[in-house]
């Protein structure tokens, strides 16, 4: 692990309002980097722990692309951070956009805008994969239209359901707003031709529907080597059909596909960290899902595993995107030198994912809860920390647990005035 630098260090971290954000403030701050975050929100979870020098608030890069992006190189220019780190693909496309102005100003420790548009377009992306022997969804490219063509209408119709409609980009600006289409889990073909009608214009993959657990294969890389690794599996997500991480599981090396994973990095001379989401299918299959150029959402976990990536990205680009012999060294964290079985799990999330399932199926819901502990509550009790909530920086636990009781009472007032 990379020993902190001698020279105070300042980071501006994008994104204050996600929990990964709080993770690379937690890794950074108490390191003594001088952290800067910001947030386009009045009030953002990372801005409330102890670690952070400053906080800011910026226009929405979703509502206002433009205006974030006048904000982001005004304020690079004054404040003159020694990096960069933005966290969602939003920002991350926002900062790319400015790549030729931002570069000679900061260090941007990730890879180029033409390495970012070619994973970010998935439908590249699969056929890049399955070039390389990666197993991927049998997936078809069809375009919404109001009504959809004749040509996909008869794809839709002959493809095999259940099956994933999603768009080829997560998001997409629409004039000057980004806009961002909703993953659809589709039973037959009459709902698929309704969303293609919905979204006119809007590039749509139709996949098969993996059912199984997600898993991650995480890496930080320098030209496509990956010198340091780590690997999870979700057990609970938000929603519980599939989304963003309650809970989930340090995994052992040897039960991940990091050899295709390593395959896909080093094909796309990858720089900086990468998230490689897969999922299991039901016959032991592991489909790719996404790459993505940015920290991921249960990042926390890794760190508690003792592979610190933020530390170890901070290390490696300190002194620029051409790291010495030392730097790389220090990054190189033997392959699967750590603790297999960890669990790591949001509290808030695990409550809205019991929620969630109970309004759907009470009866079941209870029952798994109470006597399968589906939740997994009881499981490894002694391996399983709290991701927001750590005792020596309480603050954004007791802001979260706060924001949520107040949107879940503006939620019931709205319902009950209807």
């Amino acid at each position: 692990m990379p020993e902190p630098h001698k020279k105070t260090r300042t980071v501006l971290v994008l994104d204050g309002e996600t929990r990964k954000a709080l993770a690379v403030v937690r890794s950074l701050g108490r390191r003594g980097t001088r952290l800067v975050v910001a947030s386009h929100r009045e009030s953002a979870i990372a801005c409330k722990s102890r670690y952070i020098r400053r906080s800011v608030r910026c226009p929405s890069p979703k509502a206002e692309p433009a205006a974030f992006q006048a904000w982001l190189l005004s304020f690079v220019q004054d404040l003159k951070p020694d990096m960069l780190l933005p966290l969602t693909d939003r920002t991350v496309t926002q900062v790319l956009a400015l790549e030729e102005t931002l570069r000679p100003l900061t260090i941007l420790p990730f890879v180029s805008n033409e390495t970012f548009l070619a994973v970010a377009d998935k439908g590249a992306l699969m056929r890049t994969a399955g070039s390389l022997g990666i197993d991927t969804p049998h997936t078809a490219e069809v375009r919404g239209g109001k009504p959809p063509s004749a040509e996909d209408t008869e794809i839709v119709k002959s493809f095999r359901y259940p099956a994933v409609l999603k768009p080829r980009l997560s998001e997409s600006q629409q004039g000057d707003r980004f806009q961002k289409v909703a993953v659809d889990y589709l039973r037959g073909p009459i709902q698929a031709l309704a969303t293609l009608s919905r979204n006119p214009g809007v590039a749509f993959l139709l996949q098969e529907r993996i059912t199984g657990d997600g898993m991650g294969v995480f890496a930080l890389c320098h030209r496509g080597e990956a010198l340091s690794l780590f690997c999870h599996r979700r057990r609970l997500e938000k929603p519980p059909s599939g989304g963003v991480s309650v809970l989930c599981e340090s995994l052992p090396v040897d039960e991940a596909p990091v050899e295709r994973t390593l395959r896909l990095l080093e094909h796309y001379a990858w720089d900086g960290v990468a998230m490689v989401e897969y999922k299991r299918s039901d016959d032991g299959r592991f489909v790719l899902m996404e790459i993505n150029p940015r920290f991921w959402g249960s990042l926390q976990l890794a760190i508690d595993c003792g592979v610190d990536f933020p530390l170890l990205l901070e290390g490696l680009y300190a002194n620029g995107l051409e790291p010495s012999e030392e730097q790389l060294r220090a990054a190189r964290i033997p392959l699967g030198e750590y603790s297999g079985g960890r669990r790591l799990r949001w509290f808030l999330g695990t409550v809205d994912h019991f929620l969630i399932r109970l309004k759907r199926e009470p009866a079941a819901t209870l029952i798994d809860t109470v006597f399968r502990n589906r939740l997994y509550l009881l499981a490894r009790p002694t391996r399983t920390r709290w991701q927001v909530f750590r005792w020596n920086d309480p603050g954004p636990f007791f802001f979260e647990v706060g924001k949520w009781c107040t949107d879940v009472y503006y939620s019931l007032r709205k319902k009950a005035g209807a």
